[in-house]
């Protein structure tokens, strides 16, 4: 049985959640809420991240790496602009609850796109070798 590697980064990122909200537990009591509330919304930008990306490779395959730096700074923004609104800066060590979810959302985004610019140029390259 394959795995589709979309369904892959999304258990990948669901098992993140699942093992950091359980060390956040086991260290500390309370603030469910705050973190539930954060990961929604990762877990919102996330996929939007992937499907966008899906959406260039079919579209406009040679310009996905354009397409991940864009929705880096869209995801950034969007979670700057909504940090205060989930009042993550109550939770005690707030920086590092905050950083250590986004930072692991970015490697499985960054990996996703570097499989998607592979597969285009794996695609172009065996193109490429028929037309010779």
């Amino acid at each position: 049985m394959k795995i589709n590697s979309n369904t892959l980064y999304i258990v990948l990122y669901f098992l993140m959640f699942t093992v950091h909200f359980g060390v956040f537990q086991w260290l500390q009591k309370g603030h469910e809420a705050i973190f539930i509330r954060y990961y929604m919304f990762l877990t919102l930008l996330f996929v939007m991240v992937i499907t966008v990306l899906s959406i260039m490779k079919r579209m406009y395959p040679t310009y996905i790496g354009f397409g991940f730096l864009g929705m880096v700074m869209v995801k950034m923004t969007g979670l700057f602009l909504v940090m205060n609104q989930l009042d993550l800066s109550s939770v005690p060590n707030y920086k590092l609850h905050f950083a250590a979810p986004y930072l692991l959302t970015l490697v499985l985004e960054t990996l996703y796109a570097v499989k998607l610019i592979k597969d285009v140029d794996h695609g172009a390259s065996s193109k490429d070798e028929k037309n010779q």
